[in-house]
């Protein structure tokens, strides 16, 4: 049977080898950890990149498709205002005139509404088709005429492809 006296050098021993142990692999929880807050911080980098590109494409793409729905309004605008100033105006051919919103705008293929005017004396139908970059968006506008060839009723619509 061990008496006291017999087991303190032991206790030291081990206890100065776990001192020592320990001094030598102190630190060692240290890398991974950083490691792996090191990735967890470029994956929300990541992230959070990917959602602006995302939003910013959406944002671009809704505010050209306003801009070809304003430029198809403006070009029917315009046929309405030809046929006000001349009531047998008719362009009925597809695309039959455009209207340029910047420097060469229809042949670029941006900022630029097309018309066709079709019908008789009592009724025609404007179809304005807008266009900006990739985006188009068409209106239709049918009017109808009284025998003075007044304008007296119109329905603006939008054609979808």
């Amino acid at each position: 049977m061990l008496n006291w006296n017999d087991r303190t050098p032991r206790i030291l021993l081990y206890s100065k080898f776990y001192i020592q142990y320990s001094a030598r692999s102190r630190g060692v929880a240290t890398l991974p950890t950083v490691m792996l807050l090191g990735v967890m911080a470029l994956v929300v980098a990541v992230s959070i990149t990917t959602l602006s590109f995302t939003e910013l494409f959406i944002s671009q793409g809704s505010a050209q498709s306003s801009r070809a729905h304003f430029y198809a309004e403006a070009g029917a605008r315009d046929a309405l205002m030809k046929i006000a100033r001349n009531k047998t105006y008719l362009c009925a051919t597809t695309d039959c005139y455009s209207v340029n919103f910047s420097s060469n705008g229809c042949t670029l293929s941006k900022d630029c509404a097309k018309v066709q005017v079709t019908g008789n004396d009592t009724s025609k139908t404007i179809t304005s088709k807008g266009i900006m970059n990739a985006n188009t968006r068409t209106l239709q506008v049918a009017l109808t005429l009284d025998t003075d060839g007044l304008i007296t009723g119109t329905t603006w619509s939008e054609v979808t492809n």
